[in-house]
Order: structure tokens, then C-alpha cells, then sequence
């Protein structure tokens, strides 16, 4: 399956205030394990300039370094190393889902990865990545600690995290009855079958369905209730025009010319319809809308240990997280952005960005690691071929 486009650049966002969006991440993790203070590395590593300097990045499309050729949006993460180190040595490999990406590492090494939290623990397991030592990361004392502590494993820092956002039900408010727009239900409603698109995405869906049917923990299901979160998706199935691949070429067009009223979608489908004048509205359910949180993991044997802690820095410092947040409508990582650092007020109320609690609040489910993947994986085909 594809998760997206995902950091395509949305020029039509400009209707917001001049800022772009790119596309939402899916999944996140939990805590992988104990919280620590941070962590330093034990091994020994040559003098940065004893090293070769060359970075091989696996990043999502939009996220290239400042100063390189394929940063073309103006974002300011990545100036201050490519300002002392130049581009040459920086070669990009693009993710396309979560999952390939995971498989990319696990086939070619990496220096440095920007995967999603929900995939922290597959990459220590499969041995693709080592812990960061955060004393070569002077903003890392500005990062939320409800953030970097879910990037702990086996009490080291193995996950460095960076822009964050959300995933709720994107819906035409003169098409969708008020009454029916009060929670994640609403892709079961009947009434409004062949106008719901969900997204072709096995975790998302059955967390999707896990808040449907009341389950504590959407992310840790029983057997037994991934049975039964399969048994809800198949009863869904039939009120569902398609399951979008793509949020671009797939989705926001179907929703653009009115095929379909309710979608699955992460906060940029709001933004680029709102964008076309539609009237649209990003839901609030009833059962807490998802969150998601992404960033940086380092690759386990890399050759340019203290170039890629400077490249890091180079994104997780104070201005350059700021511009992520004005540019992109992201939340950031940095929790000593405040709410007037945000240029455009109302966006950023809307989607409480530049509010460093904002994922830990009451309405919101921070997607994390499913320790069943594979059974649920399994169950996702099952629907599929329904």
C-alpha cells in the first residue's frame, strides 16, 4: 500500500497565509521503552574531520537540506550545515510509505533515516540504527520530553523527533448531517454510502476501527479484537467507494469534484480543500482524532557519526523548527515555540500548533509500534480481498 505523496508541496495553501503543506505521516509509537535523560555513545568515533563527510539520507520528499538543489519550497532546516559543509556530500533516497521504507533500510545503508515513531522499534530490532549521543545535539534540551520519550529503547535515544500532526475525518460540511459528524462512526453510516473513501492503510484502519468499538488500546489488540476489527472493516467495505492510495492523485481530486464528502485524511486535505473554497470541516470525533510524530534515527554503521549529528541539529534548532511550523503547518518537536512564533493564528488554533502539549492532549491518540504488526497485516489482506 502507499501512504502517500506524503510531503508533496501543496502551493494552494497560500489561501492560509502563504505557508505550504505537505502531507501528514500515519502511524506513530508508543514508548519503546524506559525514559532516560538522554544518553551518550560509548564507542569511539574519529574527529569530524577525519570523517568522510558524506551523507546517504532516506527522507520524504519536500525535506531536503536547505541550499541543496532539491529544496525548493525555502525551508531553513539544514542551512546551518550545509552553510559550513556544503551539499555535495548529501545524497537522497525517497520514502514512499512506512513500510517500504523499513524494507529500503533493511537493504541498503543508511546514514540517517526520518521515519515515523510507529516504526522506532522495527528498525532497533532489525538492527538498522544506533542511539544518538544528544550532547552533540545542543537543541536537543529544547525538544518536548513527551516527544523524545517516545524514542527511547532499551533506555537509549534511538529516535530524534522533529514535525508532528494529525489524522481525523475530512468532511463536506453541506453534505454531512451535523448529527452524523460527531465521531469516527461516521465511515459506517449508511446514509452517506459510495461518498466515504478510506485510506488503504492496514494500522491506520484498525486503529480506526479500534476507537469505533470502544477498545482501550488501539494499538495492542487482543487477537480476539483484531478478529473483530477486521469483522467491522468488512462490514464498512461495501459503503466505501475506494481506498485511497495516494492523497493527491487520489483522494483530494475525488473529494474536489464532489464523488466523495468523507475521506480519511491528515491535516493538508483540510487545508487544500479549504484552499478550492470547498465547505469542508476536519473533525473533532468523539474518540480523539489520531496523531503521529516523525523524525530522526541514525544508521548503525555510519562512516559520518558527527556530520549527521550536525545535519540534525541543523533541523532541530530553534529558527529552523519555527519556519517548519510557518512554512508547512506542522507542529515541531521544539518546546519553547510558542503560539506567536505562528504566523497564520487561526490555522495554528485550529490545528493547536505551536502548543509543545498539543499531541498529549485529551483528544488525541498518538498512533505507536502495534508489537502485532504482522497479525493485523494478515487481517488487512483478508479485508482487502473481501
Amino acid at each position: 500500500m502507499e501512504r502517500m505523496d506524503r510531503r508533496k508541496f501543496l502551493a494552494s495553501a497560500a489561501v492560509f497565509g502563504g505557508g505550504v503543506v505537505l502531507a501528514g505521516c500515519g502511524g506513530g509509537a508508543g514508548s519503546q521503552g524506559q525514559p532516560s535523560a538522554g544518553g551518550t555513545s560509548t564507542k569511539s568515533h574519529p574527529p569530524i574531520d577525519q570523517e568522510p563527510g558524506t551523507l546517504n539520507i532516506l527522507e520524504w520528499p519536500g525535506y531536503e537540506a536547505n541550499g541543496t538543489k532539491a529544496q525548493t519550497y525555502g525551508m531553513l532546516a539544514g542551512k546551518q550545515y550545509t552553510d559550513e559543509f556544503g551539499t555535495k556530500g548529501l545524497k537522497y533516497t525517497y520514502i514512499v510509505n512506512d513500510t517500504q521504507a523499513v524494507n529500503k533500510a533493511r537493504q541498503t545503508e543508511f546514514d540517517l533515516i526520518h521515519p515515523c515513531i510507529e516504526n522506532v522499534q522495527d528498525y532497533v530490532n532489525s538492527n538498522l540504527v544506533q542511539p544518538w549521543d544528544t550532547s552533540l545535539l545542543p537543541s536537543y534540551e529544547n525538544l518536548n520530553p513527551a516527544l523524545t520519550e517516545r524514542g527511547v529503547v532499551n533506555g537509549q535515544q534511538y529516535f530524534i523527533p522533529w514535525d508532528w500532526g494529525y489524522a481525523s475525518i475530512l468532511y463536506r460540511t453541506d453534505k454531512v448531517a451535523p448529527e452524523d459528524a460527531t465521531g469516527w462512526e461516521l465511515f459506517w453510516n449508511e446514509k452517506y454510502k459510495g461518498r466515504i473513501s478510506m485510506w488503504d492503510g492496514a494500522q491506520s484502519n484498525f486503529e480506526v476501527a479500534a476507537l469505533y468499538l470502544g477498545f482501550p488500546e488501539m494499538d495492542n489488540q487482543t487477537s480476539d479484537q483484531v478478529q473483530q476489527s477486521k469483522e467491522a472493516l468488512i462490514e464498512q467495505k461495501p459503503l466505501n467507494k475506494f481506498y485511497w492510495k495516494s492523497t493527491y492523485s487520489d483522494m483530494q481530486p475525488a473529494f474536489k469534484a464532489g464523488d466523495i464528502w468523507i475521506a480519511y485524511s491528515w491535516q493538508d486535505g483540510y487545508v487544500n480543500m479549504k484552499a478550492e473554497g470547498l465547505p469542508v470541516e476536519f473533525m473533532e470525533p468523539s474518540q480523539g482524532k489520531l496523531g503521529w510524530v516523525c523524525g530522526f534515527m541514525l544508521g548503525a554503521n555510519t562512516e559520518s557519526y558527527h556530520h549527521a549529528h550536525k545535519y540534525v541539529e541543523s533541523f532541530i534548532n530553534h529558527e529552523a523548527c519555527i519556519d517548519l511550523t510557518n512554512l508547512f503547518y506542522y507542529g515541531s518537536a521544539d518546546a519553547t515555540v510558542k503560539p506567536s512564533d505562528v504566523q497564520n493564528k487561526a490555522l495554528a488554533k485550529k490545528l493547536n500548533i505551536g502548543d509543545p502539549q498539543a499531541l498529549e492532549s485529551e483528544g488525541v491518540n498518538i498512533q505507536s509500534w502495534m508489537p502485532n504488526e504482522d497479525e493485523v497485516a494478515l487481517a488487512w489482506e483478508e479485508v482487502s480481498a473481501a
